[in-house]
Protein backbone atom coordinates (compact mmCIF):
# COMPACT_ATOMS: atom_id res chain seq x y z
CA UNK A 1 0.00 0.00 0.00
CA UNK A 2 0.74 3.84 -1.49
CA UNK A 3 1.64 5.59 2.49
CA UNK A 4 1.76 9.60 2.57
CA UNK A 5 3.36 12.00 5.12
CA UNK A 6 3.41 15.83 4.94
CA UNK A 7 4.89 18.16 7.06
CA UNK A 8 4.53 21.74 7.48
CA UNK A 9 6.89 24.32 9.13
CA UNK A 10 7.15 28.26 9.95
CA UNK A 11 10.40 28.91 8.89
CA UNK A 12 10.86 31.28 12.35
CA UNK A 13 11.07 28.32 14.36
CA UNK A 14 13.73 26.74 13.12
CA UNK A 15 15.63 30.30 12.35
CA UNK A 16 15.09 30.55 16.39
CA UNK A 17 16.24 26.87 17.16
CA UNK A 18 19.16 27.32 15.38
CA UNK A 19 20.00 30.99 16.93
CA UNK A 20 19.48 30.00 19.67
CA UNK A 21 21.30 26.19 20.16
CA UNK A 22 23.60 26.51 16.78
CA UNK A 23 26.26 24.26 16.06
CA UNK A 24 24.59 21.32 18.22
CA UNK A 25 21.61 21.55 17.14
CA UNK A 26 22.94 21.82 13.47
CA UNK A 27 24.74 18.68 13.90
CA UNK A 28 22.28 16.68 15.43
CA UNK A 29 19.51 17.41 12.79
CA UNK A 30 20.68 17.51 9.43
CA UNK A 31 24.05 15.94 7.55
CA UNK A 32 27.40 18.17 6.79
CA UNK A 33 26.14 18.23 3.42
CA UNK A 34 22.99 19.87 4.33
CA UNK A 35 24.37 21.98 6.59
CA UNK A 36 27.19 23.31 4.05
CA UNK A 37 24.06 23.69 1.25
CA UNK A 38 22.01 25.83 3.65
CA UNK A 39 24.70 28.23 5.07
CA UNK A 40 25.90 28.60 1.21
CA UNK A 41 22.33 30.43 1.12
CA UNK A 42 21.54 34.11 1.24
CA UNK A 43 18.54 33.62 3.49
CA UNK A 44 19.27 29.64 5.15
CA UNK A 45 16.60 29.60 7.27
CA UNK A 46 13.85 28.34 4.55
CA UNK A 47 16.11 25.48 3.46
CA UNK A 48 17.34 24.23 6.93
CA UNK A 49 13.71 24.31 7.46
CA UNK A 50 12.50 22.32 4.56
CA UNK A 51 14.69 19.71 5.20
CA UNK A 52 13.40 19.73 8.33
CA UNK A 53 10.00 19.06 6.97
CA UNK A 54 11.16 16.22 5.04
CA UNK A 55 12.23 14.54 7.53
CA UNK A 56 9.14 14.68 9.22
CA UNK A 57 7.24 13.64 6.90
CA UNK A 58 9.57 10.91 5.64
CA UNK A 59 8.93 9.39 9.84
CA UNK A 60 4.98 10.04 9.20
CA UNK A 61 4.83 8.06 5.67
CA UNK A 62 6.47 4.68 7.27
CA UNK A 63 4.53 2.03 8.71
CA UNK A 64 4.59 1.98 13.05
CA UNK A 65 8.12 0.42 13.88
CA UNK A 66 10.10 0.69 10.78
CA UNK A 67 12.39 2.70 12.45
CA UNK A 68 13.12 1.92 15.89
CA UNK A 69 14.85 5.19 16.25
CA UNK A 70 14.36 8.27 14.23
CA UNK A 71 18.26 9.72 13.98
CA UNK A 72 17.79 12.58 12.08
CA UNK A 73 21.57 13.08 10.45
CA UNK A 74 21.20 9.35 9.02
CA UNK A 75 18.44 11.13 7.18
CA UNK A 76 19.66 13.60 4.14
CA UNK A 77 18.02 15.55 1.30
CA UNK A 78 20.03 15.38 -1.61
CA UNK A 79 19.56 16.53 -5.71
CA UNK A 80 19.41 13.71 -7.78
CA UNK A 81 21.40 14.58 -10.88
CA UNK A 82 17.87 15.22 -12.98
CA UNK A 83 17.69 18.26 -10.15
CA UNK A 84 14.96 16.92 -7.86
CA UNK A 85 14.73 16.29 -4.67
CA UNK A 86 15.70 12.60 -2.79
CA UNK A 87 16.07 11.11 0.44
CA UNK A 88 19.48 9.57 1.15
CA UNK A 89 20.06 7.61 4.24
CA UNK A 90 23.46 6.42 6.43
CA UNK A 91 23.64 3.98 8.94
CA UNK A 92 21.29 2.21 10.63
CA UNK A 93 18.46 4.12 8.70
CA UNK A 94 19.52 2.80 5.63
CA UNK A 95 19.33 -0.84 6.72
CA UNK A 96 16.12 -0.48 8.51
CA UNK A 97 14.60 1.54 5.12
CA UNK A 98 16.39 -0.73 2.63
CA UNK A 99 13.44 -1.84 -0.04
CA UNK A 100 11.53 1.14 0.75
CA UNK A 101 10.89 3.15 -1.87
CA UNK A 102 10.57 7.19 -1.78
CA UNK A 103 9.15 9.92 -3.37
CA UNK A 104 9.78 13.67 -1.60
CA UNK A 105 8.34 17.00 -2.86
CA UNK A 106 9.59 20.57 -1.09
CA UNK A 107 8.42 23.79 -1.91
CA UNK A 108 8.86 26.22 0.77
CA UNK A 109 9.32 30.65 0.70
CA UNK A 110 9.96 32.99 3.56
CA UNK A 111 7.72 32.24 6.30
CA UNK A 112 6.49 28.74 5.53
CA UNK A 113 8.29 25.36 4.12
CA UNK A 114 6.37 22.22 3.28
CA UNK A 115 7.18 18.45 2.55
CA UNK A 116 5.65 15.27 0.75
CA UNK A 117 6.88 12.08 1.30
CA UNK A 118 5.18 9.14 -1.09
CA UNK A 119 6.02 5.86 0.20
CA UNK A 120 5.99 2.33 -0.31
CA UNK A 121 7.05 -0.24 1.76
CA UNK A 122 8.82 -3.40 -0.14
CA UNK A 123 6.86 -5.84 -1.52
CA UNK A 124 4.32 -3.50 -2.55
CA UNK A 125 3.79 -2.37 -6.16
CA UNK A 126 1.68 0.24 -7.79
CA UNK A 127 -0.49 -1.18 -10.13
Amino acid sequence: MLRCGIDLIEVSRIQRALERHGDRIERRVWSLEEIDYCRRKSIPWPHFAVRFAAKEALFKSLLPGTLPVLVWREIAVARHPSGAPELVFHGDTARHLAGWKFSLALTHEREMAMAQVLALPPGNEIP
